[in-house]
């Protein structure tokens, strides 16, 4: 399996939870790794939009939340109410700050309603992760369990979800594990990060691929000196064939 299509294995979960909480209760194959597909597509546009403006801002590959925004803009998830131009204009009309009395909080309120009127597309997006939309796609996934409102009694769904319930990925996880989760999935993109160790080479003149390196080096680094050494030979002996043959010139 190639990174590709283990990323692609790993999105479909989430792919489907949402289509799920969207209200479809089926769809064919090929749809879903067309909507798996097109989902990756955007991340990754969404992920190089924010490096590179995290390069072009401070020249840094750690992305800080304006990149973000800004990356989120030009792709799309955040639309702001205004264009660049209508807001240069509305900057330009509207009145200084420091025209407002300060004394009676009139600065202050100006301030924060222009600070809300700037940000309203953020706090849009920030509703939507904490309201019921985003809600229901964690409940399905099973990161949230739904409960009854008091003196009514629970649904189907909601006796479903008062069972301990857990994520699709740690579920896979233990159905294909018996063994225990850390020794299983460590070192792979599923599990911690394990320690490094020697890789033994069988049948080889070394024993690890480290030793191999170094006496790898070492012989390119005789190999380079001795042909150093046979190139200034060869120098010194020319040298010598010259000045032979101007000697017997002079004699004659």
């Amino acid at each position: 399996m190639s990174t590709d299509d283990l990323f692609h294995s790993l999105l479909r979960p989430a792919v489907l939870h949402m289509l799920r909480a969207a209200g479809f209760n089926g769809a064919k194959p090929s749809v879903v790794d067309t909507v798996v597909d097109l989902t990756a597509r955007y991340l990754t546009l969404l992920a190089s939009h924010t490096a590179y403006n995290a390069y072009s801002s401070h020249n840094d590959p750690t992305p800080d939340i304006s990149d973000v925004r800004v990356a989120m803009q030009d792709c799309g998830l955040l639309v702001p109410t205004l264009t660049a131009a209508e807001e240069l204009w509305k900057e330009i009309l509207r009145k200084p700050l420091e025209e407002y009395d300060e004394d009676s909080g009139a600065r202050s309120k100006e301030e924060k309603r222009r600070d809300a009127e700037d940000t309203a597309d953020v706090t849009e997006f920030i509703e939507w992760v904490k309201g019921p939309k985003n809600r229901e796609i964690r409940r399905i996934a099973g990161l949230v369990k739904s409960q009854p409102p008091a003196g009514q009694q629970p649904t189907a769904t909601e006796q479903l979800d008062a069972e301990e319930l857990e994520d699709y990925l740690s579920s896979l996880m233990k159905k294909h594990n018996k063994s225990g989760q850390e020794q299983r999935f460590q070192g792979t993109v599923l599990g911690k990060t394990a320690d490094a160790k020697e890789v033994k080479i069988e049948g080889g003149a070394a024993d690890s691929i480290r030793e191999w390196c170094l006496k790898t080096r070492e012989r390119a680094a005789k190999t380079a000196e001795s042909t150093r050494e046979n190139h200034e030979l060869t120098n010194h002996v020319a040298d010598l064939r010259e000045e032979s043959e101007d000697s017997v010139m002079e004699t004659q």
